[in-house]
């Protein structure tokens, strides 16, 4: 008996070495993107509400685009802008501004199109690129980017999906993007300031957020307003939380240690910017639900 209680005794003193864990299933998740190959002809389209409530904003349309025209400098000489109204029925059109058009001919394009009274930028687009001059505008092998510019919603009876697949099958030779500047749903909406649904719905099929129309600073959007005009050099992850110790990040297929985790934006930054036409793959894993 005594015996017995000791062993009883010296089992309940002894402390277990053996820690249970928890058996968690994980998958595999695989983001990447491709930079653009280096721009030959690029073809740039502003569609612009000249509406009477945005009279204010040509300043920073023309101030912004001039911008755009220096950052896509470094990139080609082989570019054109046009400006049309986003009314259908009447799409008057400016342009082309070159290589060889001034500065001042770009600060001044917003102000000469005419007062319009309809404010939709799907059917313009499509009346225009579907006209004569947008005929003689648009070159068949040049890429092509689009503007939205308004401070109302699109008012057109095209949704975004329609567009959104016109755009596709219309420019299905070339890389083309969608840059939508409008107003996003805050307190700041109200009378001849409207959210732009529409515009945003359309932002997000192109993977991107809509430009507020109000920021101050146009040239900040510009420098990454668009893939056809910028490289990039960060990955924004599809799960929002990844087993950070098991992010691996390749370009060209080749393995880099050359990258950090930004936990507050879910981001893999790289240290350097990869080349045209360079494939970049973020693997990481998550816990199963």
């Amino acid at each position: 008996m005594k015996r017995l209680l000791l062993t009883l005794l010296l089992l309940v003193g002894c402390k277990s070495d053996i820690s249970i864990h928890e058996q968690r299933e994980v998958r595999v998740v695989v983001d990447s993107f491709v930079q653009p190959d280096k721009l030959g002809e690029l073809d740039v389209l502003i569609a612009l509400d000249t509406s009477g409530s945005m009279m204010d904003n040509y300043e920073n349309v023309a101030e912004g685009m001039e911008i755009l025209r220096t950052d896509i400098e470094h990139l080609t000489l082989d570019y054109q802008f046009g400006y049309i109204t986003m009314d259908p029925n009447e799409t008057s059109y400016l342009g082309p501004y070159d290589s060889y058009a001034t500065t001042i001919d770009m600060l001044m394009a917003p102000s000469l199109l005419p007062t319009t009274r309809l404010e939709e930028g799907f059917s313009a687009t499509y009346t225009f690129l579907q006209s004569e001059d947008g005929q003689i505008f648009r070159r068949p092998e040049a890429d092509f980017l689009l503007f939205l510019v308004s401070d109302e919603d699109e008012q057109s009876g095209i949704s975004s999906g329609l567009f959104y697949d016109w755009m596709h099958d219309e420019f299905k030779d070339v890389n083309h993007d969608v840059v939508c500047i409008a107003n996003p749903d805050d307190e700041n909406g109200g009378w001849a300031n409207e959210v732009g649904y529409k515009y945003i719905e359309l932002s997000h099929m192109y993977n991107k957020s809509m430009i507020d129309i109000k920021a101050e600073d146009w040239s900040v959007w510009l420098s990454n307003s668009s893939y056809l005009t910028s490289l990039e050099s960060s990955l924004d992850l599809s799960e929002s939380e990844p087993i950070i110790e098991s992010i691996i990040v390749y370009v060209n297929q080749e393995k880099t240690v050359d990258w950090y985790y930004i936990s507050e934006k879910n981001m893999v930054q790289l240290m350097f910017t990869p080349d045209y036409g360079a494939i970049i793959e973020v693997g990481y894993n998550v816990y199963a639900q």
